[in-house]
């Protein structure tokens, strides 16, 4: 399930998602009136509302990494780009797991959120 907003709407995006992709596109509509296209159309007529509220979440972790970490992905090329974005979620579940274990009362040591991820990665 792809998740965007009204500025990706076009029909060409939701294609893409659909054919190439195999996801299900949830995009509203950017303008007022019946849009052009059988997919925006049907989108415009029956929007699915309550999945589309679960991108306030993914909208918050972006946020919370931008804050935390870096706005960011300075590569050149889009291999390097890719790289940094998933090391900066690597990054910031270790951050988040620090913190989880501190908020516990726990006096764990960042070496053993490692240990922690290491164990669910292998």
């Amino acid at each position: 399930m792809v998740l965007a907003d009204a500025e990706f709407d076009s029909e060409a995006n939701h294609e893409h998602i659909r054919q190439r992709l195999g996801a299900k596109s949830i995009i509203p509509a950017r303008r007022r009136g019946v849009p052009n296209g059988a997919i925006r159309n049907q989108m415009f007529r029956a929007f699915p509302k309550k999945p589309y509220r679960q991108r306030n979440k993914i909208e918050s972790v972006f946020s919370a990494v931008k804050r935390k970490l870096s706005s960011r992905a300075p590569g050149r090329s889009l291999t390097t780009q890719i790289r940094q974005a998933l090391l900066l979620g690597l990054a910031y579940n270790i951050y988040r797991l620090r913190h989880r274990f501190a908020h516990r009362g726990c006096q764990q040591s960042l070496s053993v959120a490692f240990k922690w991820v290491r164990e669910r990665v292998v």
